[in-house]
């Protein structure tokens, strides 16, 4: 049964609905409102912000940048850009660790009853790999062809690895190619400052590189120096501008 209920909220969803959509077409048809495709590669490292291990060394991944980015321009030479995008992001290092280690359980194995730990030094070898979805918020001042943006990204993991093998010595014994996976450590979400640089090159292409740093300390909690890395990345960008 419909009731008056019923008729004014279709009276006042047909009211809405063209106001809403005229609104938009004329924002569209002003340009002030635009919808730009990127896609790029991303290169970059979790960062350790404290003491460095001597002797540690590192080399940054690459991986691919996709997704959308809708900006409104509210000013000749200012406009605020929200935007979505699958990253790949991730990196590899070789570090020395010490600690302790059960050496019995090294030898006979880990069903072994009667643990015996020992000081332990040793190399590993091990490798970042993380899939985000990125959200970025910027706001951006516009000077002729160039634009520069300044904002927040969140990040959410959709999938993330930190591992590797180690290679130990532990009094007269060598334990190598052992194991090394702190992936459960990794934290599933990311916040971040983000500086943008931009150029139109034609009417629907533009360049731009960004360059982001983890703001969240804690991502990887770990012993011996790796308690704190920052994400650390830059993304190289083509976009298309879809409308």
């Amino acid at each position: 049964m419909i009731t008056k209920t019923d008729v004014k909220r279709s009276l006042l969803l047909l009211i809405f609905c063209p106001l809403f959509f005229t609104q938009i077409y004329s924002q569209l048809s002003s340009q002030r409102l635009h919808l730009d495709v990127r896609a790029g590669m991303t290169t970059g490292s979790p960062i350790v912000i404290g003491k460095i291990p001597s002797g540690a060394t590192g080399q940054p991944g690459l991986g691919l940048n996709a997704g959308l980015e809708l900006t409104y321009v509210f000013h000749p030479k200012f406009s605020v850009t929200i935007g979505g995008a699958y990253a790949k992001k991730g990196s590899s290092f070789s570090s020395p660790v010490s600690g302790k280690y059960d050496a019995t359980r090294g030898v006979f194995g880990e069903r072994f009853p009667f643990p015996l730990r020992v000081k332990y030094t040793g190399t590993v070898e091990a490798s970042f790999d993380m899939t985000y979805l990125d959200f970025p918020v910027l706001l951006n001042l516009h000077l002729k062809k160039w634009w520069f943006g300044l904002g927040y990204q969140y990040s959410t993991m959709l999938e993330g690895s930190l591992d590797g093998s180690v290679d130990i010595k532990a009094l007269l014994l060598n334990f190598n190619d052992r194991a090394f996976d702190e992936s459960s450590n990794i934290k599933d979400y990311d916040h971040a400052l983000i500086l943008k640089i931009g150029r139109q090159l034609t009417k629907r292409f533009s360049i731009a590189t960004d360059f982001t740093v983890s703001t969240q300390q804690l991502m990887i909690e770990m012993e011996d120096g790796f308690s704190n890395p920052r994400n650390v990345f830059i993304n190289v960008l083509v976009g298309f501008k879809l409308f």
